[in-house]
């Protein structure tokens, strides 16, 4: 749960920066190292919700294939 909360959390700190960058000298333009934060905001918040999900499906196909080894030997 930590780890979805702080990823949240910095997916909004990242588009906070992004939109406020654009109203800095000189106006309209997003400096590279504000897109380069927010690239690497990314990627952190993609690996905690991609693992995650890994996770959970590689948890899911050995409770099945437990369930059906169980049924194999009734």
């Amino acid at each position: 749960m930590t780890e979805k909360i702080s990823a949240c959390l910095l997916l909004i700190f990242g588009a906070a920066m992004a939109a406020t960058s654009l109203f800095l000298p000189p106006e309209g333009e997003i400096d590279g190292t504000v897109l380069m934060l927010f690239a690497q905001i990314l990627v952190y918040a993609g690996s905690i919700f991609g693992v995650k999900i890994y996770i959970k499906d590689l948890v899911n196909q050995i409770k099945k294939k437990d369930e059906t080894s169980k049924e194999k030997l009734l």
